[in-house]
């Protein structure tokens, strides 16, 4: 019979740890100070662990509010762009109605 967790039992072992802080009722910091040399490295590699992936959640939702900032930012430059769409559209239809009227003037001045 082996002493350490192999396979699955170890990978469940250290999930135990790492997740939900089961350490037999001492924290991981407790534990490395332990005078058994396995329970003082595996605590090691909680605590290691840990500090990784505290670094990556910090790392990832920067880089999540980030793209929310350009997500928002485009959103605006979308809605600019559109009003100075409908803007050209506007001008673009006085410019037809001025042309219009100026073909009317001028039909009306041959007239007289």
């Amino acid at each position: 019979m082996k002493c350490f967790p192999t396979g699955l039992n170890y990978l469940f072992v250290l999930v135990c740890l790492a997740g939900s802080g089961c350490s037999l009722g001492r924290s991981a910091s407790d534990d490395l100070k332990s005078t058994n040399p396995a329970v003082a490295l595996q605590a090691q590699k909680v605590v290691d662990l840990q500090q990784q992936v505290d670094a990556q959640e910090k790392v990832y939702n920067d880089q999540r509010d980030a793209v929310r900032d350009r997500e928002k930012a485009v959103d605006k430059q979308k809605e600019e762009a559109d009003v100075e769409k409908k803007r050209l559209e506007a001008l673009k239809n006085q410019l037809d109605g001025a042309k219009q009227n100026l073909k009317g003037v001028k039909t009306q001045a041959k007239t007289q």
